[in-house]
């Protein structure tokens, strides 16, 4: 670098706080127009329509995570039973090998393979019930999550609707002045 032979390393300019947060915007300009794209919406209309079946959908979803949500608490006790028998039954294979210590988690165990033969249920049954709800309430949660993101991109660009409108007329205007000027001219 000093006799000349290997030029100066140079790094990309750092983006200034302006300037990314004008790609921020850009970058939500656009997920607006991919979303209205993707949906056909095109009118005030058509966005209220898309709201409501959003909002219904929305209903219809909380109802089914509530009902799963109740059939899981009615299931808790012996979901955590499940859950002891499985984590305690190393604890369980060191009090039986003589360690000290174990007591209370052996304790646990035997509470918890007590509840289980009490109910009736196979372990596998159980076991296979419990992943089965759990996924269920995965999935639900995350249509939920993707119904509100899609309401409140309708509400964002019903705020922005007001501003958006004032541009284009400002635009159009311009449009039609440069227009005019051009006809003058020849």
């Amino acid at each position: 670098y000093v006799l000349g032979k290997i030029g100066q390393q140079q790094y990309p300019p750092r983006m200034t706080p302006q300037l990314r947060q004008e790609v921020m915007k850009a970058e939500r300009y656009r997920e607006q127009f991919d979303f209205l794209r993707g949906n056909n919406i095109a009118t005030q209309g058509d966005m209220t329509a898309f709201q409501t079946r959003t909002e219904t959908a929305l209903t219809g979803l909380m109802k089914q995570r509530i009902i799963l949500n109740v059939r899981k608490k009615k299931r808790r006790k012996l979901y955590a039973a499940l859950a002891d028998v499985e984590t305690l039954a190393p604890a369980k294979q060191l009090y039986e090998d003589g360690l000290s210590g174990m007591e209370d988690e052996y304790a646990r165990y035997l509470e918890a393979v007590s509840v289980l033969e009490k109910s009736g249920i196979p372990r596998e049954q159980l076991s296979k019930e419990k992943a089965a709800l759990y996924q269920q309430l995965a999935q639900v949660n995350s249509a939920i999550r993707t119904e509100r993101k899609k309401l409140a991109l309708c509400q964002e660009i019903q705020n922005r609707l007001p501003r958006m409108e004032q541009s284009i007329r400002r635009i159009e205007s311009k449009e039609v002045e440069v227009t005019e000027d051009e006809r003058r001219r020849r």
